[in-house]
């Protein structure tokens, strides 16, 4: 008795299912990828948008801006500012708080500073504001400078 019916064999299945599964693996991977990049791009959007707030902050406080000068914001309890700065000193332990809370370090040791340069260009005095915020790793830092006029 013959038997001309056409069916899959165990091997084959095997096979097809190995194929299925190498393709789930690379599919989850590519899928894990994905999601740090978009964790990592939000992260650092969050830091543009604290070094907007900062500069802007800085330029509406042009009498007080050298006070800035220097603050490392990347540990809030050691920020320090001169006696009658309480204002400044707020500000800057508000930002600090905000960027720990909206990108965590996860304990790492991060760069977080301000810097704010005084020139005189044609007789006028302008301060230069730099801002490097560190994200979750240095190398994931955003970096923003902006010239002030004075008045």
């Amino acid at each position: 008795m013959k038997n001309n019916k056409s069916a899959f064999t165990l091997i084959e299945a095997l096979v097809a299912a190995a194929i299925t599964a190498i393709g789930f693996a690379g599919v989850s991977g590519l899928v894990s990828t994905s999601n740090e990049v978009m964790r990592d791009t939000i992260d650092r959007e969050k830091l543009k948008f604290q070094n907007t707030e900062i500069i802007e902050s800085l330029s509406s406080d042009q009498a007080n801006i050298m006070e800035y000068h220097g603050k490392d914001l990347s540990n809030c309890s050691n920020i320090a500012t001169s006696a009658g700065r309480e204002d400044q000193l707020r500000r800057l332990v508000a930002w600090c708080n905000k960027m720990n809370g909206d990108v965590n370090t996860m304990g790492r040791q991060i760069t977080r500073t301000v810097s704010v340069v005084r020139r005189t260009i044609r007789g006028a005095d302008v301060f230069i504001v730099s801002l490097r915020l560190g994200g979750k790793t240095d190398n994931k830092s955003v970096f923003m400078k902006r010239v002030v006029y004075a008045p």
